[in-house]
């Protein structure tokens, strides 16, 4: 049986520009389902209704899972439109061949439209005792990226660090350059993970710089591959964080 392909929706509120994984597109044996993400028990679609989110319009009832037999027509256009003139060249720019499919896009993109407060991401895999997963830093625009990035080269080592003393965000993991200089943050739904496998369960890692975009939006600019161990109690706390292939997809 082939590996369900799954993309976590993501809403920003453009106030606090806090962001949430509210609800999952999965893509398997050539059926689409959607449904929100209620089970996390930080940055999901419960605590983003208390904080502002409105249900998508296309997705009205939280409890139901949606299935169809093509792309919901919502996702589909936020896809690239095919018929611009650098459609080909978005392709290059995200290493897509022409046998690309609708998820490979949009997760090579976000689905990301200039008047929308959606993206789209990929989740954390677990396979055994490992897991990846790869991000975009967040906050680029606020700290030292802009000043180190000629500096920076794809795989160079980089260093996740918790900053208990965040205000904001207590669980928040920081980007360090191997010099220690403050990059951005790991996204606030991956961060949990993050730190229960920095602070809790002793389970190792190893970061990386996978993509430089020098001229992306801050949002975009660089993005970083995680790849570690779990420990048994690691294990069990990936357990106790997820349901289904929600908030940690488990292969």
């Amino acid at each position: 049986m082939s590996r369900p392909f799954v993309l976590w929706l993501i809403w920003q509120n453009e106030r606090t520009r806090q962001r949430y994984h509210v609800g999952n597109l999965v893509h398997h044996e050539g059926k689409y389902m959607f449904y929100y993400e209620k089970h996390a028990k930080r940055r999901g679609v419960i605590e983003a209704l208390k904080n502002g989110y409105h249900l998508h319009l296309a997705f009205p009832d939280v409890n139901k899972v949606y299935v169809s037999e093509r792309l919901f027509g919502p996702f589909e256009r936020q896809l690239p439109d095919r018929r611009r003139p650098d459609f080909q060249e978005i392709l290059r720019a995200h290493g897509l061949s022409n046998d690309y499919t609708n998820m490979d896009l949009l997760r090579a993109t976000g689905g990301r439209l200039a008047t929308d407060t959606y993206e789209f991401v990929p989740p954390i895999y677990v396979y055994g005792n490992e897991f990846d997963f790869d991000f975009y830093i967040a906050g680029w625009r606020y700290y030292e990226g802009e000043r180190v990035l000629d500096r920076l080269q794809v795989g160079d080592d980089v260093t996740l660090q918790l900053e208990p003393t965040n205000e904001k965000d207590p669980k928040a993991v920081v980007v360090l350059t191997k010099q220690g200089e403050k990059l951005g943050y790991v996204p606030a739904f991956y961060s949990e993970f993050m730190f229960r496998l920095i602070d809790e369960s002793g389970g190792t890692y190893k970061a990386n710089i996978q993509f430089i975009h020098p001229n992306a939006n801050p949002q975009l600019k660089v993005n970083v591959y995680v790849h570690g161990t779990l420990t048994p109690t690691m294990k069990k706390l990936q357990r106790d964080m997820v349901h289904d292939m929600e908030l940690v997809v488990t292969v």
